[in-house]
């Protein structure tokens, strides 16, 4: 009767083989990941500016865009923990009178954060019922949780409403804003 197996020695030379492989395959994982957690955040963004924009022409009055972490519908908190998108007709940024709470969009599809840099260093973006902003134009800056300037991304809103995501590297690679500028996390 023949016995068939591996050996010691053969089983060893196979894990050793798997150990190195994994371990070179493993930053290539992180990386990719990191990258795809950084489209998530940029995305969830556009999205909420682009709903936020189309609500406005449709329902043909301003709407508010604005960071709301807490369960009342109040412009507060931080970007990345969730916004609310309302009705503003008075234009004030606060949730009163004849407005109206169009969509809460939770965060909770990706890790990092999320900044606004603006015009007029307001903390909510507008939309007016044509689609422009209400003067705002200015940029959402993505970081991730790591803060790793590699995965930054810098978003930038237009005078129409528009949003657009910067992709220009410097010469070693990092990402920089539409100044040239590196990015700040």
């Amino acid at each position: 009767m023949k016995v068939q197996g591996v050996t010691f020695i053969e089983l060893m030379t196979g894990l050793a083989i798997i150990s190195i492989m994994s371990a070179l395959a493993f930053p290539s994982f992180n990386r990719i990941h990191s990258r795809s957690v950084a489209t998530a955040g940029v995305n969830w963004i556009i999205g909420a500016v682009i709903f936020a924009r189309q609500t406005a022409i449709t329902h043909r009055v301003t709407t508010t865009l604005c960071p709301a972490s807490t369960p009342k519908n109040v412009c507060k908190g931080k970007w990345h923990d969730g916004v609310i998108i309302f009705a503003d007709h008075n234009s004030d940024a606060i949730l009163n009178g004849k407005d109206f709470l169009i969509e809460r969009i939770h965060a909770d599809t990706f890790t990092g954060t999320i900044k606004w840099r603006a015009f007029r260093n307001r903390q909510y973006l507008q939309m007016t019922q044509l689609g422009y902003t209400n003067y705002q134009n200015g940029n959402f800056v993505y970081c991730a949780q790591n803060k790793d300037l590699r995965f930054a991304r810098q978003i930038v809103i237009n005078m129409q409403g528009r949003a657009r995501v910067v992709h220009t590297l410097n010469d070693e690679g990092m990402r920089v804003d539409r100044k040239g500028k590196l990015l700040r996390c």
